[in-house]
C-alpha cells in the first residue's frame, strides 16, 4: 500500500498518510511526499496520519516542525492514530507551535467519523 493515498470515507475525501513500521529514513520519506503533495495541492483537506509502531525521532521531529511551516497555509482537519506517550507532548507542541489542527485518536474508524463530521 502506498504511504500517502487519497481514500473516500462516507462520501468524502481523505488524504490518509501511513506511517506503521516505518524507519526513520522512511518516515523522512513519507513527510517528503506528503510536503510535496500539500504544495501542489493547496486547497482545504481532510488529513488522517497513522503513526503507529513508529520512533519519535529528533531528526523526524525537526522535519515534520519545519514542514508545518512551509505548509501552514494549507488548510487541513486532521486527525492522527498511534500517538502514545512521548509522542502526545510532541503533537500538542506541534499544535501550539504552528496552529495546527491534529487531533490524535485511539483508531482509525473514529478518526475518520471525526473528520467527515
Amino acid at each position: 500500500m502506498p504511504e500517502i493515498q487519497k481514500i473516500i470515507y462516507k462520501g468524502k475525501q481523505i488524504v490518509y498518510v501511513d506511517y506503521r513500521g516505518q524507519n526513520e529514513e522512511e518516515m523522512l520519506e513519507t513527510a517528503s511526499s506528503l510536503r510535496d503533495f500539500l504544495l501542489s495541492n493547496p486547497g482545504e483537506h481532510l488529513r488522517l496520519v497513522n503513526i503507529t509502531e513508529t520512533p519519535a525521532t529528533r531528526k523526524f521531529t525537526a522535519y515534520i516542525r519545519e514542514m508545518g511551516k512551509e505548509t501552514k497555509d494549507v488548510p487541513v482537519k486532521g486527525a492522527v492514530v498511534g500517538i502514545t506517550g512521548a509522542k502526545k507532548v510532541l503533537l500538542s507542541g506541534y499544535n501550539r507551535l504552528l496552529g495546527g489542527a491534529m487531533r490524535p485518536f485511539d483508531d482509525e474508524e473514529t478518526a475518520k467519523e471525526y473528520l467527515v463530521s
